[in-house]
């Protein structure tokens, strides 16, 4: 074999080398990408779940049974009922404030004699009583619906109510700078306002974590560590 002929054979050696390369380059390139992309879904999967069961210890749900038998009976939003129980007590039903405020629902001792002489006129009521599940649910209940009519169902002046009292916020709707044309538009009380926002925030995932929570085929679930 002559010397020209080894060149170009040595050469055309070299591009074929060269072109596997090249395909070997590319099917790296392309497993690197599919690894890597299926490791950032993994990823993803992980921390949406580490997400999922945060939010599920930050709202555990307690006494469906007794929220969806009240919430019923005094036509509200047993999703509602739930959350104010939570950002009131973080389900505990022996939880007590600092200003006095007592069980689940968080009701002042006065504020449940009246409640439950509103319900039964003839009740020998009892501080202790607050304490009871269902007492306490029942009567915060009873109040919820009584601000609903109150202030025809405004979710922004209900809640704020519940913690701030109706007759400050109808103070508040008597006052230009914080109400308009009736309607709430301002909570001055920096407490009240977090409370708002802490029950809305409750309420948004309660309804996204438990969509069957108060359905007819739903398991009553008595008490998930508050």
């Amino acid at each position: 074999m002559n010397q020209p002929t080894q060149r170009i054979q040595k050469q055309h050696s070299r591009k074929k080398r060269k072109k596997l390369t090249a395909l070997q380059i590319t099917v790296i390139v392309l497993g690197v990408i599919v690894f890597l992309s299926a490791c950032g879904f993994g990823g993803y999967l992980i921390y949406e779940e580490a997400q999922y069961q945060k939010a599920l210890r930050n709202y555990p749900v307690a006494y469906t049974d007794l929220i969806k038998q009240f919430a019923d009976q005094y036509e509200l939003d047993p999703y509602l009922v739930q959350s104010i129980m939570r950002c009131e007590s973080s389900n505990n039903p022996t939880a007590k404030s600092d200003v006095g405020a007592v069980g689940l629902m968080q009701i002042m001792p006065e504020t449940g004699e009246w409640i439950g002489h509103k319900i039964d006129p003839e009740l020998a009521y009892s501080l202790d009583m607050l304490e009871d599940p269902a007492t306490s649910i029942e009567y915060g209940c009873w109040y919820l619906h009584f601000l609903s009519e109150r202030f025809d169902g405004s979710i922004i002046e209900i809640v704020s109510a519940y913690n701030a009292g109706h007759g400050t916020v109808e103070g508040w709707l008597e006052d230009a700078r914080f109400s308009q044309d009736g309607k709430l538009t301002v909570i001055p009380y920096e407490d009240t306002a977090r409370y708002y926002e802490k029950v809305v925030a409750a309420y948004e995932n309660y309804t996204t974590l438990y969509p069957e929570l108060f359905t007819t085929d739903a398991q009553p679930v008595t008490v998930v560590n508050g």
